[in-house]
C-alpha cells in the first residue's frame, strides 16, 4: 500500500494499548496511520487522561487536503469528518471499503483527554446525570 499523504510505501506496525493489540498500516515517511475496517474502534475506546493535553496534529489546511485511498484499486477519494471526541482532528475515511486514515498525533489527540473532563464525566456517570 501507498501513503495517501506523501506517497512513501506503507509498513505493518503493532499498536498495542493495554490489553488491544492492532497490526496497522504506518507510513515511515509523515506518521501516518490507515486503519482497515474496524481496527480504530478498538484502539478509540482507551482515554488517556492528561493534565495538559498538547496536540501535534496537521494544520487544518493540510487535514482538508484531498486523498486517494490506500486499499482500493478504484482510486476512491476518502471523505473527509470530524472526530466526536476531538473536533480538531479531521480524519478520513473510505466509502467503500470503510478504511479510516489518520495523520500523525490525530490518533493521541483522540486518545487524550484533559483530566478535568474525565473527572467531570466521571462525576456525571456517578450521579447518573448524562
Amino acid at each position: 500500500m501507498i501513503c495517501p499523504r506523501c506517497k512513501t510505501v506503507l509498513t505493518r506496525k503493532t499498536i498495542r494499548d493495554f490489553d488491544i493489540s492492532v497490526d496497522v498500516d504506518y507510513c515511515t515517511g509523515c506518521g501516518g496511520s490507515w486503519f482497515d475496517k474496524g481496527e480504530l474502534e478498538q484502539l478509540e475506546k482507551t482515554i488517556e487522561p492528561t493534565f495538559l493535553e498538547i496536540r501535534r496534529i496537521p494544520d487544518r489546511k493540510d487535514q482538508m487536503e484531498p486523498l486517494i485511498c490506500p486499499s482500493c484499486e478504484n482510486h476512491q477519494i476518502l471523505q473527509k469528518a470530524e472526530h466526536p471526541r476531538d473536533r480538531k482532528v479531521i480524519f478520513d475515511y473510505c466509502p467503500t471499503c470503510k478504511g479510516i486514515w489518520l495523520d500523525s498525533g490525530e490518533l493521541e489527540a483522540i486518545q487524550e483527554e484533559n483530566w478535568i473532563l474525565t473527572i467531570g464525566k466521571f462525576f456525571k456517570w456517578l450521579l447518573n446525570i448524562g
